[in-house]
């Protein structure tokens, strides 16, 4: 892969360009905040304010923005640099595909790889994977890149760049859902007196750490579940709703999580038709005792 320029300096950009600047890659940044200006100094590359100003095209871009702003720069660079030796044009969304880079310049290999991970720090890239969108000649290419940056390619599947929105939503879903769930749990945990910094993160790795054993093993993420649900337990759940439910919100995200669950053990034949029947009602039930 020939130098990388990029676009944009928030917490992925900055964290790319601090990857490749330790990889020896990175040829310049476009940055038009004052404070990521300052910021990105210490790297010691070129810093451009805006695309026009742009003048190292023998170099390969990364558009480190919003979903939004990619295909508009990516027009940009076609209008004002078409045929000047830009090597290729990535984007990092998730939910996008190549189409949002085409423009003028026919010549621009056009890549779009995701990191299968939030990325706050280049702390976070290192062994994180990268699902990759591009022609099959360029992939190697690309597996360098990424690579260099210590992350793990992976070239996505006919059915998975057909899905994009729907394996970003899983990707969401795994982070910031997960995290909701925690700060919800830290709120119960809050309310009922007990210091949550001492009890939820054991709880939670351990949670963690079987669920990802079945997934390593082929098996459902639920194999291992315990309590009142696989137990079909009404009154322990019908307990829980009646003291969660001074938590405004927290009653209607624990039913919507049971009854999420309860199909899938169903189908794992770890409930019966009437177990689940049973489970259902109870969750059905909006009147609680006062």
């Amino acid at each position: 892969m020939k130098s990388i320029g990029i676009i944009g300096y928030g917490a992925l950009g900055s964290s790319l360009a601090h990857a490749l600047h330790n990889a020896g890659l990175l040829s310049w940044i476009c940055i038009r905040n004052e404070h990521h200006i300052q910021q990105a100094q210490e790297l010691n590359v070129p810093i451009f304010n805006s695309i026009d100003e742009i003048n190292v095209l023998d170099c390969s871009i990364i558009l480190a923005v919003v979903d939004s702003s990619i295909q508009v720069i990516a027009q940009e660079i076609h209008h004002s640099h078409s045929w000047k030796g830009c090597h290729a044009l990535m984007h990092c969304s998730g939910s996008l595909g190549t189409d949002v880079l085409r423009g003028a310049d026919s010549s621009i290999k056009l890549i779009a790889m995701h990191p299968f991970q939030t990325i706050v720090t280049h702390a976070d890239l290192p062994n994180t994977p990268w699902g990759i969108d591009c022609d099959a000649s360029d992939f190697a290419e690309v597996s360098g890149l990424i690579e260099s940056m210590h992350g793990i390619p992976y070239a996505l599947s006919i059915q998975a760049k057909a899905n994009k929105s729907l394996y970003h939503a899983t990707a969401v879903a795994s982070s910031n859902l997960l995290q909701m769930l925690i700060a919800l749990t830290t709120t119960i945990a809050d309310e009922a007196g007990i210091p949550s910094e001492l009890f939820l993160p054991r709880i939670q790795s351990t949670t963690l750490k079987r669920a990802h054993d079945s997934l390593a093993n082929n098996q459902s993420a639920l194999q291992d579940l315990t309590g009142p649900l696989i137990r079909c337990d009404i009154q322990t759940i019908q307990a829980n709703r009646e003291a969660i439910r001074l938590i405004p919100g927290m009653d209607a995200v624990y039913v919507s999580l049971c009854k999420a669950t309860i199909p899938q053990l169903k189908a794992m034949q770890k409930l019966t038709d009437l177990e689940a029947d049973i489970l259902m009602n109870a969750l059905n039930i909006q009147g609680l005792k006062e």
